[in-house]
C-alpha cells in the first residue's frame, strides 16, 4: 500500500474532486427562499397533438406569505401531514429513509415515501418524475445542501408557499382563499388539517370529487397535530366534529381547458404514476387518447341534450366514447358545465356510481346464453312473479304475457329479465359483468338483474366494449406517453391489454338484439349502433338517473342525464332513457364522422333452428321453444319488426318529441 501510496492518492483526490464538482453543480439550482417559487407547465395533448389544456402555474393562482403571517395551524398541520419529526432530524430521515429502501427492495420496485419536508422540496422544485437510485441520490445531496444554506423555518416557508392544494391553489395562501375563502392565518385548526391533508394527492384527495377520503385523511392530520403537540385531544375531537363540507367555497379557477374532467382524471393518473411531487413540480408533457373533434362533439351534444330534457327537471348529462378495438379514450365529458357550481360542475360523474338500471340487463342475457340456459327463443313469462320474496314490475305496469327472451330484451321487460337471472344465477351474472369490466360491488340480489347495483359509467362503457369488440375485452387507456421537460419518454403505454371474455358468436346474439333497439323506441340516428337505454327507480316511482348505451364495431359510448347539486345532492327527473336516446345521443350519434359506420358480419358459431329464422348458438338449435308465445296485447308496444328498417340520414336533429312511456 505504501509503494502504491502516489496512484492511491491521486485516485483519492480525483474521487473528491469529482465529487466536490458533483455536489457544487447539484447545489446550483438550490432555491432562493425570497422570490417566488415557481411550477413547471403539464401540457396535455390529445391523440393528435392538439393541445387540451395547459396546466400552468403561471394562469392559477398564488400567495406568497411570511411564516408568520401563515398562522399558528397551518404550519402544525402540513408538518404533522407530512414530516412530523421536521424539527427533529436533518435533511434526511434515516429511520425513514430504512424503512423505504426495505419496503422498495422487498416489494421489488421503488414505491414507498419516508421523505422529508426538504427533501420534498427538492422534488417539487428541481427534480425529474423519474425513479431510480441515482435521482434518489442527487435529492439527498439537494437536501443537504438545502438545510446547510437555509433554516428550517425559512425551508418550511419556502414548502408552505410552493406546494401545491388542487383547484389551481399553490401555497397555503392561495389554499385558504380558494377553498375557505379567508387568509392563511385565520384558518381554524380542522380547515388547516383539511388543506395539510390534500397535500399528499391533490387529486386524489379532491373534496369536490372524493369528500370521504378528504375527510378520512384530514383525521389523519389531526391525530398526528395531537402527537405533535400542536393541540390537544379534546381540541382535536372539537376540530373533526366541525363541519368542513359546509364551509367549503370552492371557486373554479381561470384554468382554460377543452377536457376539465379528462385533465382532471389524468392528473390523478400521473399522481398514481410518478407521485404527487412530481405532478407538482410540472414539466410534463401528457400525450393522451382523447380526440379534441368528438369530444367538442360530445360537450355540445350533452349541453343541447341537457338544455332539450329541461322539461324533465335533467340539469346535468355525462358521456364517455372510447374505440373498441384499442380501448382508447375518444371524447370525455363529466358534466353539463363544468363551472356550474349549482349542478356540482366539478364533479365528474363519468368516475360517479350510479344505477344504471336496465342497460345492465345485457350481462344477465349474455350470461345465460353463454352457459345454454335460455336461448333467443326461449319463452319467458312477462307477469306478475313472486320471485321468493321479491316482486319486480314493469315501468308500464302491463304484462305482455308469455314472450320469447328476444322480445323481452327488445322491449326492456323486467320480469323476464328477472326470471332470466334466477335461471342462470346471479353470481354467474355477476361473474360475467366482473369479467366483462364492471369493478364495483355487485349485489347478488334479483333487483341487480334489472339495475339495482351502482356501476359506474367508466367501468359501464368497459363492459358494452366487450360487445362492441366480438367478445374480446381490451382494458380502456387514456395516457399514451409522457415526456419530461427535456423531451425525455419518462412513460410509454404498454402494448393493448387484451382478454377473451366471450365468444364473437356469444357476443353476437346480444348484439342483433340491440341492433333494433334505436328503431323501436324512434331515436333517429343516422347508423346502426346496438343500444340498451336504462332507467333507474328509486323505490319509490321517481327517477334518479337515465342512460344509453350505444356500440358498433368504430365506438362504444355511454351517456348519462339526471338531476344533481352541489356536494352530491340532487332530485328526481321524469326523462326515461329513450329520451335521451332520441335528444343528446341523437346529436352525439348523428355528428360522428362518416367512416365510423361499420357493421358487423355473423360470425361462425352461429346457426338458425326450430324451423324459423332466430339464430342460436351452435349446440342449442334443439331448444325450441314450448308452449308458443301468446299474442302481446293491445297496450303494450308493437312487435318486433320482421326487417329492421334502414336508417335514415337526418341534416341535423330533428325537434325532441313530447314525453312518453318509455323503457327502463
Amino acid at each position: 500500500m505504501w509503494r502504491r501510496r502516489i496512484p492511491i492518492a491521486a485516485i483519492i483526490a480525483v474521487i473528491f474532486a469529482l465529487s466536490t464538482a458533483y455536489v457544487a453543480w447539484a447545489l446550483k439550482d438550490l432555491p432562493d427562499p425570497n422570490s417566488g417559487l415557481a411550477a413547471g407547465d403539464i401540457i396535455i395533448l390529445d391523440r393528435n397533438g392538439q393541445v387540451i389544456e395547459d396546466y400552468s402555474p403561471a394562469g392559477h393562482y398564488h400567495v406568497n406569505l411570511n411564516l408568520d403571517q401563515m398562522g399558528k395551524y397551518a404550519p402544525a398541520a402540513v408538518i404533522a401531514a407530512e414530516d412530523r419529526n421536521f424539527y427533529h432530524h436533518g435533511a434526511i430521515d434515516l429511520q425513514a429513509t430504512a424503512r423505504a429502501v426495505w419496503v422498495d427492495l422487498t416489494s421489488g420496485g421503488l414505491n414507498q415515501g419516508g421523505s422529508t419536508i426538504t427533501q420534498q422540496l427538492v422534488k417539487i422544485q428541481l427534480l425529474t418524475p423519474e425513479k431510480s437510485l441515482p435521482r434518489k441520490v442527487h435529492e439527498m445531496v439537494l437536501a443537504i445542501g438545502l438545510e446547510q444554506r437555509f433554516s428550517k423555518d425559512q425551508i418550511l416557508t419556502m414548502y408552505l408557499n410552493r406546494v401545491y392544494f388542487g383547484h389551481g391553489a399553490y401555497g397555503i395562501g392561495a389554499a385558504a382563499r380558494t377553498y375557505f375563502n379567508k387568509d392563511a392565518k385565520n384558518l381554524s385548526p380542522a380547515q388547516a388539517a383539511f388543506l395539510a391533508g390534500v397535500i399528499q394527492a391533490p387529486s386524489a384527495y379532491d373534496p369536490v370529487l372524493h369528500y370521504s377520503n378528504a375527510k378520512a385523511r384530514q383525521e389523519y392530520v389531526l391525530r398526528g397535530m395531537v402527537t405533535t403537540s400542536a393541540m390537544s385531544q379534546s381540541e382535536a375531537g372539537t376540530a373533526s366534529a366541525e363541519d368542513i363540507q359546509k364551509e367549503l367555497h370552492i371557486g373554479v379557477s381561470a384554468r382554460q381547458s377543452k377536457a376539465p374532467h379528462f385533465v382532471d382524471f389524468v392528473l390523478t393518473q400521473l399522481e398514481s404514476m410518478f407521485g404527487s411531487a412530481a405532478v407538482q413540480q410540472g414539466g410534463l408533457v401528457v400525450h393522451t387518447t382523447l380526440d379534441l373533434n368528438l369530444q367538442a362533439l360530445a360537450q355540445q351534444a350533452v349541453a343541447q341534450g341537457v338544455r332539450d330534457l329541461h322539461w324533465a327537471n335533467v340539469n346535468n348529462g355525462a358521456l364517455l366514447a372510447a374505440d373498441p378495438k384499442s380501448g382508447e379514450v375518444l371524447a370525455w365529458v363529466g358534466s353539463a358545465d363544468y363551472s356550474n357550481d349549482s349542478i356540482g360542475g366539478q364533479f365528474d360523474v363519468v368516475t360517479a356510481e350510479r344505477q344504471p338500471g336496465s342497460s345492465f340487463k345485457p350481462y344477465v342475457y349474455e350470461a345465460a346464453l353463454r352457459d345454454h340456459k335460455i336461448t333467443l327463443a326461449t319463452v319467458l313469462k312477462d307477469e306478475l312473479t313472486n320471485f321468493n320474496g321479491y316482486t319486480p314490475h314493469d315501468f308500464d305496469n302491463v304484462s305482455m304475457g308469455m314472450i320469447p327472451a328476444r322480445k323481452a330484451l327488445l322491449f326492456s321487460r323486467n320480469i323476464p329479465a328477472v326470471q332470466v337471472a334466477q335461471m342462470e344465477g346471479m353470481n354467474n351474472v355477476i361473474d360475467l359483468a366482473h369479467q366483462m369490466g364492471i369493478n364495483s360491488k355487485l349485489d347478488p340480489g334479483l333487483a341487480t338483474a334489472i339495475g339495482g347495483s351502482d356501476v359506474t359509467l367508466l367501468e359501464h362503457v368497459q363492459g358494452y366494449q366487450v360487445f362492441a369488440d366480438q367478445g374480446q375485452r381490451v382494458n380502456l387507456s387514456w395516457i399514451n406517453s409522457v415526456d419530461d421537460s427535456q423531451g425525455n419518454v419518462v412513460y410509454q403505454r404498454p402494448g393493448t391489454d387484451t382478454k377473451d371474455v366471450l365468444t364473437p358468436a356469444e357476443s353476437y346474439l346480444i348484439t342483433d338484439v340491440l341492433r333494433h333497439y334505436q328503431y323501436q323506441w324512434g331515436f333517429g340516428w343516422n347508423r346502426q349502433m346496438a343500444s340498451k337505454t336504462g332507467t333507474s327507480d328509486n323505490g319509490h316511482g321517481q327517477i334518479p338517473d337515465s342512460w344509453v348505451m350505444a356500440y358498433n364495431p368504430d365506438i362504444v359510448i355511454g351517456t348519462w342525464v339526471g338531476n344533481t347539486a352541489p356536494n352530491g345532492g340532487g332530485g328526481h327527473i321524469l326523462a326515461f332513457g329513450e329520451s335521451v336516446g332520441s335528444s343528446l345521443l341523437r346529436y352525439f350519434v348523428n355528428g360522428l364522422p362518416n367512416k365510423m359506420r361499420d357493421w358487423y358480419s355473423t360470425p361462425t358459431g352461429i346457426t338458425h333452428g326450430c324451423g324459423g329464422s332466430e339464430l342460436f348458438l351452435v349446440g342449442t338449435e334443439h331448444m325450441c321453444p314450448s308452449p308458443s308465445p301468446s299474442p302481446s296485447p293491445s297496450a303494450s308496444p308493437s312487435a318486433l319488426p320482421s326487417v329492421v328498417p334502414t336508417p335514415s340520414i337526418l341534416p341535423s336533429p330533428s325537434p325532441l318529441p313530447s314525453p312518453q312511456p318509455s323503457p327502463t
